[in-house]
């Protein structure tokens, strides 16, 4: 893949990818943050096959999910291991709340935060099949490539992932 395919193909699936990782993640920032590594190392990835002419990547939209699905769970082992101080938690909330005026607070959609922490209560599979079903509109075919299943256990799955999240938002 040559400059111009990448900056295409990033251009494809970076509201997807960021979509992904932003409902998985506590902030916006996080998410951007953890996209531009995804498409870093999708890059890099290219690049040393191209050097190395090792076995060429056949789905890279998958390769490119399969990434980021690592990215966060590297964030949240990282995340797990670092101390945090009540002191910055204070800081953050008195800035949020200072920051936010009375219209942001309305144009806030209720709906979709409520979805976005029932699905980081939910199994971490069962969340990011949702996403990649529902938000991304991946058909079952993609979501089964970027997992290595069969397509009827991506359908068996997302059943019960739907199931999994009508019981926690309920």
């Amino acid at each position: 893949m040559d400059r111009n395919q990448f900056s295409e193909f990033y251009d494809e699936n970076i509201q997807r990818v960021f979509r992904f990782i932003y409902l998985r993640v506590d902030t916006a920032e996080t998410a951007q943050d953890l996209t531009s590594l995804v498409f870093l190392k999708f890059w890099q990835r290219q690049t040393i096959q191209k050097e190395k002419q090792s076995k060429k990547v056949l789905n890279p939209k998958a390769f490119l999910f399969q990434i980021a699905r690592n990215q966060i769970i590297d964030f949240y082992r990282e995340k797990s291991k670092k101390p945090l101080s009540l002191d910055y938690v204070g800081e953050i909330a008195d800035f949020q709340i200072a920051k936010q005026t009375f219209i942001q607070k309305i144009e806030l959609n209720f709906e979709m935060e409520r979805i976005k922490k029932a699905l980081l209560k939910i199994n971490p599979l069962y969340a990011d099949i949702i996403i990649w079903r529902y938000v991304n509109e991946m058909p079952n075919k993609e979501i089964a490539q970027i997992l290595k299943k069969k397509e009827g256990n991506i359908r068996v799955i997302l059943h019960r992932a739907m199931e999994s999240l009508k019981k926690e938002l309920e």
